[in-house]
């Protein structure tokens, strides 16, 4: 029997960035993994001690507050994006 839906030739095969992220995470080595987990520890924590902080002290409005949430999500964010296997690559222009 022939396969009633052959693969068209000349296909490219899909792009590295249209992978899902969960998919790229789990093919990178282990030692990028656990930075990559730490990193996401961060983002955790900044939100955890945001919301710890405004039930025992009943202060949800505080710039104190804010600047730890801050500077722990955007670490982590941006370690998490910086620790990626492909990070999004600038256009190459061909004159």
């Amino acid at each position: 029997m022939s396969d009633p839906s052959p693969a068209p030739t000349g296909a490219n095969p899909p792009e590295p960035e249209s992978r899902p992220a969960a998919v790229r995470i789990r093919e990178m080595p282990l030692a990028r993994r656990a930075v990559f987990a730490g990193f996401a520890t961060l983002v955790v924590l900044g939100a955890a001690f945001y919301i710890w902080w405004g039930m025992a002290f009943g202060v949800w409005i505080d710039n104190g507050v804010y600047a730890v949430f801050i500077t722990l999500v955007l670490f982590g964010l941006a370690g998490m994006w910086l620790v990626l296997p492909e990070p999004p690559s600038r256009p190459s222009t061909t004159a």
